[in-house]
């Protein structure tokens, strides 16, 4: 098994991305990334080289250039403690190595099925690659609920609230960017360039349906829990 220094192997993103931030604030999330991926390597037993498989998996993805762009998105949702396996689910649209993997990891899983009205603008898509994204939604949705507990906790953030005012939860943006930048590269190579927002509004829309399956999940293992 690799030393997890390999990590500092990957250089991070180009340039251009650079340019988004600070130098400083550049390498606070690199810092931040690399300690994420550590606490994927620090589990015990069969999880811990599971996870360190997986997070091998997401470091090569990002090394190849054409998947620089989404390092930042990378580092959010591995910050926020979001499970390896979602995050593979996610990229696997566009890459044969995390698809092969989420294949593995959910073999013999129930199909779980989220119900989303495409994005406007796909209609002359190809029967095939409709039905690709049809599965990849099938996939992140399956892999959701591997650990529903988890996979809810990280998804839902709250919001600061005043004194007597609800709780208010937010979805992770982070993890909603990453799809619908996903999904957008998935288009381009399909010659098919819809207008960002849809995507970002499709996304919104399969995780939003997604932390309702995980809510209804997470209450029926507490009602089985209570009866017991």
């Amino acid at each position: 098994m690799a030393d997890p220094g390999d990590a500092e192997l990957f250089m991070g993103p180009q340039p251009s991305e650079k340019r988004e931030m600070s130098d400083e604030q550049f390498r606070e999330e690199m810092r931040k990334t690399q300690a994420a991926l550590q606490q994927l390597w620090q589990e015990e037993g069969k999880s811990r080289a599971q996870d360190f498989n997986l997070a091998q998996i997401i470091i090569r993805f990002l090394s190849q250039p054409e998947n620089t762009d989404l390092f930042l998105l990378i580092s959010r949702v591995v910050a926020q403690d979001i499970p390896s396996e979602l995050i593979l689910a996610v990229i696997s649209l566009t890459d044969p190595v995390a698809a092969k993997q989420v294949k593995s990891l959910l073999a013999g899983v129930p199909t779980k099925a989220l119900t989303v009205t495409s994005p406007s603008g796909m209609e002359s898509l190809s029967p095939e690659s409709k039905k690709e994204i049809d599965q990849w939604i099938m996939v992140i949705n399956m892999a959701a609920n591997q650990k529903p507990h988890r996979t809810l906790e990280s998804l839902l953030k709250r919001k600061r609230a005043e004194t007597g005012v609800p709780v208010v939860y937010e979805l992770s943006t982070a993890l909603v960017q990453l799809g619908a930048f996903v999904l957008r590269n998935y288009l381009a190579h399909h010659n098919f360039s819809p207008e960002f927002e849809r995507l970002h509004d499709f996304m919104q829309a399969v995780f939003v349906e997604l932390v309702k399956q995980l809510e209804t999940a997470v209450q029926e293992q507490k009602r089985i829990g209570a009866s017991k």
